[in-house]
């Protein structure tokens, strides 16, 4: 009876351990990556769409070259992101950026328009 409750007991501990860790961000639960990935594919899509004015709507395409590097002691996230303008009648013409946001992905700090196609 004593050995369960003290089993019980550590597997609490744990649990709580696990957990501030992964509040502090030093590690990540299972499907970290997919939200991190989901709130950049929103941000960009956001930023585009606050700068068009005749109707237009976003597409993400894809994101390369992408770097995690530490800027005065923050974490930051750069890639370069392939999106799509479509306009009224359905027309796509493709974009490139180069986009630096924060450890989370979820707010744009830099935007460079690279080319359109």
């Amino acid at each position: 009876m004593k050995k369960s409750k003290f089993i019980k007991l550590v597997g609490c501990i744990v649990i709580m351990l696990l957990i501030a860790l992964a509040k502090k961000g030093h590690i990540h639960l299972p499907g970290h990556g997919n939200w991190e990935n989901k709130n950049f594919e929103e941000a960009v899509v956001n930023y585009v769409s606050s700068l068009l004015i005749n109707g237009e709507k976003v597409e993400f395409g894809n994101k390369f070259l992408c770097e995690d590097y530490k800027e005065n002691d923050e974490v930051r996230f750069s890639a370069n992101v392939i999106y799509y303008v479509v306009s009224r009648d359905g027309t796509k013409e493709k974009h490139i950026a180069h986009v630096v946001c924060n450890e989370d992905k979820d707010r744009i700090i830099e935007w460079k328009d690279i080319t359109n196609n």
